[in-house]
């Protein structure tokens, strides 16, 4: 696993969100849910919206160009069969946001 730093806690509202780019060049979705920080890939799977377009509630996140829904905690798509979500461990520390990735992460999210 290796660690990248995001960005500041600072830069979320209690509901809010922010992009980042990992050195790979994807980007990632960084939000707060239910108090819950959660990293995931920016774009919907189906034709690559940007999700933060779209509506967070209760642990899922809903793409606005389509409706397809997504669990934040397990990348499934709820209403949308053989569509997830990739997700991305983040912790917080001393107020700064890291995320983790694997070393042989996949290249098709």
């Amino acid at each position: 696993m290796r660690s990248f730093f995001a960005g500041e806690l600072s830069a979320l509202d209690e509901e809010g969100y922010f992009t980042a780019r990992l050195p790979d060049g994807k980007d990632v979705l960084i939000l707060r849910c239910s108090g819950i920080l959660y990293a995931i890939q920016r774009r919907c799977p189906h034709e690559g919206a940007p999700l933060e377009k779209g509506n967070v509630w209760d642990k899922m996140i809903r793409c606005g160009q389509h409706a397809f829904t997504f669990d934040l905690e397990t990348g499934e798509g709820l209403n949308c069969p053989g569509y997830s979500i990739e997700r991305y461990a983040v912790t917080e520390e001393d107020g700064k946001i890291f995320l983790s990735t694997a070393d042989d992460e996949r290249s098709d999210a």
